[in-house]
């Protein structure tokens, strides 16, 4: 697949991605094949390609898990998308993965805000940029090895402060193959 390394444990074909990255660059964020897409690069803890479609429409999206291992998918601006929970979703969530398009992994104010009222309905979260994806987990929920949390006070001492991983290093972590040039 274009784009997307080592994507044989995909169960996406070639034509589907295809039609999910045209749809991205397009900005047809409500586009069938594009969700469909970022629904089983979700389920399959694929976040390389929820960023990949991401970068190519030049705007944040939103993947929330719940309970129940259901996948919602927002799409925002190309600055900014929130937390929302779903009508239908099960608590607590599992994983909030939100992108920043080309930009660094972070937490902004609009993220920690979100963790902050998350507490207690989030397990963890992820944001995906550059140079890899960063990750959190919310110790009131979790089992955690982390000393290092958001804020020392508040809400946000509940979630771990960890350093993005680059995509490089997410790949051998979860072992993805990167093609071999030639």
């Amino acid at each position: 697949m274009n784009g997307l390394p080592d994507a044989e444990d995909v169960p996406l074909s070639d034509d589907a991605w295809e039609r999910a990255c045209l749809a991205a660059r397009e900005r047809r964020v409500d586009d069938e094949h594009l969700l469909h897409a970022q629904r089983l690069l979700a389920q399959s803890s694929r976040w390389d390609g929820v960023y990949i479609l991401s970068v190519m429409a030049g705007l944040e999206t939103s993947v929330l898990i719940d309970a129940d291992d259901k996948v919602f998918i927002d799409w925002g601006t190309a600055g900014q998308v929130t937390l929302q929970p779903p009508v239908g979703g099960r608590l607590p969530f599992k994983l909030w993965v939100h992108t920043h398009p080309r930009f660094a992994s972070y937490w902004s104010s609009t993220d920690t805000n979100s963790l902050a009222l998350g507490t207690s309905i989030l397990e963890s979260a992820m944001v995906l940029g550059q140079p890899g994806p960063k990750h959190s987990s919310n110790r009131s929920m979790v089992e955690v090895n982390q000393t290092a949390f958001i804020r020392d006070d508040g809400p946000l001492n509940q979630w771990t402060e960890e350093a993005p991983v680059p995509w490089p290093d997410w790949y051998v972590n979860n072992n993805i193959r990167l093609e071999e040039s030639a």
